[in-house]
């Protein structure tokens, strides 16, 4: 397909140069109909059978791979690139695979001038980002320094499952671009644990590139949406929203039990299928870029792939099949969603209030940066509310969230320095 590549909103578009050929999110042009909701949700989207416990290794041994050092054989990006045309070599790959058609493959087709039926997006700029986040839980910390008896000083100290507030953005460009913030059509999180701090997502965009002091950042947010870990459920969300996971104000909820007949033989079977993985947040987070290849990330190194344990075979590729011939092959994941345009119907909701003048007064204040600045953002409503709408939202897995004026503000500060980094773990 030949095109010029503009950046439109945030998002990045095809066109002609002709008047009024950059597209509009209207479905009719090279720009929409994704993201096709704020926020979308979908219970059981994906399930394993007995291949969890190392599809949940292998999620581990790509997320150890992401902090090693240029010196190590393993690949340093911090996150991965499957091209759309690309054969996944792996498991991950598939599922990344997966997610990447299933939010793009029943996208309309667009009509030109003269008449012609064409794809609403470049295939060779396009594919799906991706990554993993295996997370300690406060539940896995405590049982570990049970077996060990406590701390150990000499033991590397374990990283939590809070997860700061970010934008998804193709960070390479922006280095050289300051102004410039390009983010994926789509961010999806695909949950690999029952456990672990919820997943928040603000409506809230990132700055115009005329923007050039960020002022667009300041003020209140009035929605939000809030998301518990269950095994299968995936997510997704417009892919300009800032989110992230900030377990103080949105901690972990326990689950309870709903059939107490067999509550001990469910919880062993569940241990036993997620292995060294069990009391984790695991995540698998894939973004959705259409027209436009985040400068980064690049395809998982062949070293990680060889390290991986998930049987793999690609379905479309039957005669270049790595197993024998005598080998049955079962599919590790099953993806189960079928309509992408069918999201769960979320019947709770949250409305937070700002802390009344005789109350305990606002939860907190955090300090963050975004978009290479300083941003307070100021936890207005008392701490109970917030930890409230958790318990809520646990209800159902998935919650939309009203929130009154200075409930969630923003303010932006300085300008950072070069050797401070964004927030966040890429969730």
């Amino acid at each position: 397909m030949s095109h010029a590549l503009i950046i439109d909103r945030g998002f990045a578009v095809l066109s002609d140069f002709k008047p009024g050929a950059a597209a509009a999110d209207d479905g009719k042009r090279p720009g929409g109909p994704i993201p096709r909701h704020p926020f979308a949700s979908y219970a059981n989207a994906l399930s394993m059978t007995s291949a969890r416990a190392a599809f949940l290794g292998d999620c581990a041994v790509v997320f150890d791979a992401r902090t090693k050092e240029d010196s190590a054989e393993y690949s340093t990006g911090s996150t991965y690139f499957l091209p759309c045309q690309m054969k996944p070599r792996c498991a991950l790959e598939g599922l990344a695979q997966k997610i990447f058609r299933a939010h793009v493959d029943s996208l309309p087709k667009w009509e030109d001038k003269d008449g012609e039926k064409k794809l609403l997006y470049d295939p060779e700029m396009s594919g799906a980002e991706w990554w993993t986040l295996v997370l300690d839980t406060p539940s896995d910390k405590a049982a570990g320094k049970s077996e060990n008896g406590g701390d150990d000083d000499e033991e590397e100290e374990e990283e939590d499952d809070e997860v700061g507030m970010h934008f998804d953005a193709d960070y390479g460009l922006e280095e050289s671009l300051p102004d410039y913030h390009v983010h994926p059509r789509v961010a999806t999180v695909t949950y690999l644990s029952d456990t672990g701090v919820p997943t928040l997502i603000l409506d809230k965009c990132s700055p115009a590139p005329t923007d050039a002091e960020k002022t667009s950042l300041n003020g209140s947010i009035s929605k939000a949406w809030l998301s518990h870990p269950s095994f299968g459920k995936h997510v997704a969300f417009n892919g300009r929203y800032l989110h992230g996971a900030p377990g103080e104000y949105f901690p972990t909820v326990a689950k309870k039990s709903i059939d107490t007949s067999e509550p001990s033989a469910k919880k062993a079977k569940t241990e036993e299928s997620t292995g060294a993985m069990s009391g984790k947040r695991v995540t698998f987070l894939v973004n959705i870029w259409l027209n436009h290849c985040p400068q980064e990330s690049e395809p998982l190194n062949d070293h990680i792939v060889q390290k991986l344990s998930t049987p793999w075979e690609d379905a479309h590729d039957g005669a270049n099949s790595d197993l024998k011939s005598d080998e049955s092959y079962t599919p590790p994941f099953q993806w189960q969603l079928k309509d992408i345009a069918t999201p769960d119907t979320l019947s709770n909701e949250a409305k937070l209030k700002r802390a009344a003048e005789n109350s305990k007064g606002p939860a907190g204040v955090e300090d963050i940066i975004l978009c290479n600045r300083h941003v307070d953002i100021t936890f207005g409503a008392p701490m109970e509310e917030y930890h409230g709408a958790s318990r809520l939202a646990a209800e159902e897995g998935s919650m939309p969230i009203e929130m009154e004026d200075g409930v969630f503000a923003l303010k932006v500060g300085k300008e950072a320095s070069s050797d401070e980094e964004e927030d966040g773990e890429d969730e």
